[in-house]
């Protein structure tokens, strides 16, 4: 073996054997829980009937934590209130109001330092209350069932541990979509 193999092994082994301590700082950078809450506004689907008024948007709230498996995955699990649907039409009208809870897996692309882009799948279990009442009548009804949730987002971490997430969600069969602004906290 000459001389300059020699010297080229040692320099790739001797850069290996410094780099990798890096890369397992990087990676366990990468990992680790999260928490956040988030804010924004839901709009149901559907078409408001002739000699109705109807309401189909409203402020909704999400509570979520999770774990960063790797750099491009993570577990995720929230608690969601989406707000509420009005219908009326003269002394009659009626309330829908959405709440969730489930998980989701993630997948996440780091662009850049600061930014990445994620993509999530998952399963939520959906309670509604609707409530309509009209003239000396009241009546009331609850509803629950699991439906899928997907969504598209962003964040920007303004430091290693302190972000900020956008992010749309759409809740298939309650047909309604979310769009939100949070913040998120990392351990």
């Amino acid at each position: 073996m000459s001389s300059q193999r020699k010297t080229v092994i040692a320099l790739v082994l001797g850069a290996a054997a410094l780099a990798s301590p890096m890369l397992a700082s990087a990676q366990q950078q990468d990992r680790g829980w999260y928490l956040g809450a988030g804010l924004g506004q839901m709009k149901a689907k559907g078409d408001c009937p002739s000699g109705f008024t109807c309401d189909f948007k409203d402020t909704k709230w999400k509570l979520f934590g999770g774990y960063r498996i790797n750099r491009n995955f993570a577990a995720e699990a929230f608690y969601a209130n989406w707000g509420e649907i009005k219908v009326s039409t003269g002394a009659v009208s009626a309330t829908g109001k959405l709440e969730s809870f489930g998980i989701s897996g993630m997948g996440i692309l780091p662009v850049g330092r600061q930014f990445e882009l994620f993509g999530k799948l998952g399963l939520a279990s959906t309670k509604q209350k609707v409530s309509a009442s009209g003239p000396g009548v009241t009546i009331s009804d609850r509803d629950s069932g699991s439906e899928l949730l997907f969504g598209l987002g962003g964040s920007f971490n303004f430091s290693r541990n302190l972000g900020l997430r956008a992010e749309w969600e759409r809740l298939n069969d309650s047909e309604v979509d979310v769009l939100s602004i949070g913040l998120q906290y990392k351990f």
